[in-house]
């Protein structure tokens, strides 16, 4: 499994230290290439979603919100929110997707229209057999 998000490949690792992932599972797409070949959404109108921010925080407890908000402070604090947040803005208004692969078998594939947008976590699991 692979992680990638935007900003630096420095921001990744941070962020993955602190969240307890493998550094080594996680990239950073500065610049926006990655999303690019994906066609992932990108915008302004893309970030606002209220039905599925409610939707988000229904599926997410107190806790785990609090130690996703936690783990993104102490990597700001570690490298400073400037290496931490992609140098281009625009970058930040890009949304992500998910893709699950089984070698060069697509298994699932989901892209986030707006904020809150994700993949369910039971598809997911379904798709790798759990």
């Amino acid at each position: 499994m692979f992680f990638i998000g935007v900003g630096s490949g420095e921001a990744a690792a941070e962020f993955a230290s602190e969240l307890g992932i493998d550094p080594a599972l996680c990239f950073g797409d500065e610049g926006g290439s990655a999303g690019d070949a994906l066609n992932l959404k990108q915008g302004f109108g893309t970030m606002w979603n209220p039905p599925a921010v409610s939707t988000m925080m229904d599926r997410n407890d107190e806790e785990s919100l609090k130690a996703l908000g936690e783990a993104y402070k102490s990597a700001a604090d570690n490298i400073g929110i400037q290496n931490l947040a992609p140098k281009e803005i625009k970058d930040t208004l890009r949304q992500g997707g998910t893709f699950v692969f089984a070698g060069d078998d697509l298994r699932l594939e989901h892209y986030d229209e707006k904020v809150g947008d994700n993949a369910s976590i039971q598809d997911i699991l379904d798709c790798i057999g759990k």
